[in-house]
């Protein structure tokens, strides 16, 4: 992609940008959490709809304005989030760049943190902000969904340390994704993760903040089924699709020892009751068994999920 050479005087500092797909009613209450930002540099706003059926789209064109908050709503119909927020970065403005998600509430302080722990930072720094989760109240999720948002997703302190970022939270200047050229499009999901290692992997590093803070709602067993496999068909696209057959054979290794490594932490270190215990490694058996399918199928010409 090419990212315009638009960040100038007198513009915005930061660009937020927002990807949305068919969430017409949590992206409300995300835009809404950014108008309530304090002591932050001057920012704008550019939600971008992904194609939504659900009137998402219709929805934010008719968006009463937020006295102070420069919001602009666009629309990108290539099918993607990482799609999506390529078309945000070439119309931004700001000199750096803040992404999160349309389910998302970012806290007070978000952008402020963000932009003072970068300052002293090189130009090819990644600031991965903390990551929590609180109940939707709009569903039902089961418990073993929840204890597994808390013990296994959105690690971003752990995401730092091995060279990774998540979009939901994620912040770097624009010069610095100007110069490894944006998300991998193609890619429908994991591309954050592919982004953010081509940046380590050229000199770059990735910073974790834990005062950086956004909340995520929690996912219910369906959604986290629908998350995996999104996943692999993530992995097939940037890794799988081209390898041999020990390519596949050591993935689905990895996916294994993953499996047993989770069950372990569950059993042997977590303190959670016996049953939500056993709870969660049936889950976690689930999902492990939903991304062996996904991969079969993948390997039989299925297409991959959306992001």
């Amino acid at each position: 992609m090419n990212i315009s050479d638009t960040c100038v005087e007198g513009l915005p500092t930061i660009s937020v940008l927002i990807p949305v797909y068919n969430d017409i009613f949590r992206v409300e209450a995300c835009i809404e959490s950014l108008a309530n930002q304090a002591s932050s540099p001057e920012f704008e706003v550019i939600v971008v709809d992904n194609g939504s059926s659900d009137g998402t789209y219709e929805f934010l064109k008719q968006y009463e304005p937020i006295d102070g908050l420069n919001l602009q709503i666009t629309q990108c119909l290539t099918p993607g989030s990482y799609a999506a927020r390529n078309h945000g970065l070439a119309i931004a403005k700001g000199e750096y760049i803040a992404f999160t998600d349309s389910d998302c509430i970012v806290s007070k302080y978000w952008l402020k943190t963000l932009y003072q722990g970068i300052q002293k930072e090189p130009e090819d720094t990644i600031i991965a902000g903390k990551m929590e989760f609180f109940p939707d109240p709009s569903k039902k999720t089961e418990q073993s969904a929840i204890d597994f948002e808390n013990l296994f997703s959105m690690k971003q302190d752990e995401n730092a340390k091995n060279g990774k970022c998540i979009t939901a939270n994620f912040f770097c200047s624009m010069s610095l994704l100007k110069k490894h050229g944006g998300f991998n499009q193609k890619l429908k999901s994991g591309g954050d993760v592919e982004l953010s290692t081509r940046v380590v992997d050229g000199g770059g590093r990735i910073l974790y903040s834990d005062g950086a803070l956004v909340k995520h709602p929690s996912r219910n067993k369906y959604e986290l089924i629908v998350k995996r496999k999104r996943i692999i068909g993530g992995t097939w696209d940037s890794q799988l699709f081209e390898g041999n057959f020990l390519v596949k054979l050591g993935f689905c290794w990895r996916l294994l020892k993953m499996l047993l490594g989770r069950s372990k932490k569950v059993l042997v270190k977590s303190s959670l009751p016996v049953m939500r215990r056993l709870n969660l490694v049936a889950l976690l058996v689930t999902i492990f068994t939903t991304s062996i399918v996904e991969l079969v199928k993948l390997m039989f010409g299925k297409e991959t999920n959306r992001s």
